[in-house]
């Protein structure tokens, strides 16, 4: 073959080597204020760096998807985030009994990851503060400042101050993928989680379904959750694509930090005379639903979803609570 005939086929094979070597750089929103509401989960700020495609060393080699037959893209994923918990009244300053308690979680993430057109998987380490450590009720009444939104007062009742952390790994897996019109194609894939530590443990699996164009090189990228749903940094060997997703999923968790977590304020009170009546207890059998679109080039891209879940605790009077999520990313 002549070598003006090779020069477009090295051309093209250097721009997909350098698409899916791109290090991935996210900010990432979740707010229940599209629904209207200030309660339960309520905002989450995540600030994420993948890396570039690495070639993992040799200890690190059981993390990875490649194998004597399969390559993989492997990568490392920091994160830095914050998120808040509420009751549902936010305006009283007294405690509320039956209602999710105030809590904070200001935490950072290692993740490893691992990408294959027909499966992904994650490692997850996180570690973190809850209580006044995590900065929650400054955050949140800055915010409420600049916004003119209801003051909240009633954050000197939050869970207590502790490290707490957990370790993780999700599976994303490839059942069934086929075309469609408009160059586009569908896919339906499993997706399942198992969380272990003192923040929350839990296992979990659910359904996606995806439209959309170039499916095999971003599948994992968005995630069946209300907490920080879609992750650019998973986006593979793809250097333009849009989708849509949606899933559901069912979970049984075992413990719940911002649940559970002792309230100090409450607990040496001397005027109250029962404390165990703003103790709520944890609904172990849970359950998500996600909807959401995403489009990227090879420079940037956007995400905006939509999640709904039933409550975390027994007590609660509102069976569905929602959060909207944006996410905005750039590869360099």
């Amino acid at each position: 073959m002549h070598t003006r005939h090779l020069l477009p086929l090295l051309l093209l094979s250097g721009s997909s080597v350098f698409a899916s070597t791109q290090s991935t750089v996210a900010f990432s929103l979740d707010n229940d204020g599209i629904y209207g509401v200030d309660q339960d989960y309520t905002n989450g700020l995540f600030l994420n760096y993948t890396s570039a495609q690495i070639t993992p060393p040799s200890w690190l080699s059981m993390l990875s998807l490649s194998d004597a037959e399969h390559s993989s893209i492997d990568k490392w994923q920091l994160t830095l985030a914050h998120k808040i918990w509420t009751p549902s009244d936010i305006e009283i300053d007294a405690p509320s009994a039956n209602d999710r308690p105030y809590a904070g979680y200001f935490h950072g993430e290692l993740n490893y990851l691992s990408l294959t057109t027909e499966r992904v998987q994650k490692f997850n380490l996180t570690l973190g503060m809850t209580g006044k450590h995590s900065l929650a009720d400054k955050a949140q009444k800055l915010v409420h400042g600049i916004t003119g939104s209801d003051d909240p007062n009633g954050w000197d009742y939050q869970i207590e101050s502790k490290v707490a952390g957990s370790l993780g790994y999700l599976n994303h897996q490839n059942l069934k993928r086929g075309q469609m019109t408009l160059n586009s194609e569908w896919e339906v894939s499993n997706v399942s989680e198992i969380n272990a530590g003192n923040f929350r443990s839990d296992v979990a699996t659910g359904v996606m379904f995806r439209w959309g164009t170039d499916l095999d090189h971003n599948m994992g990228a968005a995630n069946i959750s209300n907490e920080h749903p879609f992750q650019a940094g998973m986006i593979g060997n793809s250097k333009h694509a849009w989708f849509v997703f949606s899933g559901i999923e069912a979970r049984y968790r075992f413990n719940d930090m911002t649940i559970e977590g002792h309230r100090p304020a409450i607990e040496n009170n001397p005027a109250i005379s029962d404390p165990t009546v703003y103790d709520v207890d944890l609904e172990h059998l849970q359950a998500s639903a996600v909807l959401g679109v995403a489009w990227y080039n090879q420079h940037f891209g956007a995400s905006f979803t939509t999640t709904i879940k039933t409550a975390d605790y027994k007590q609660a009077t509102t069976d569905i609570y929602g959060t909207g999520g944006l996410s905005l990313f750039a590869f360099f």
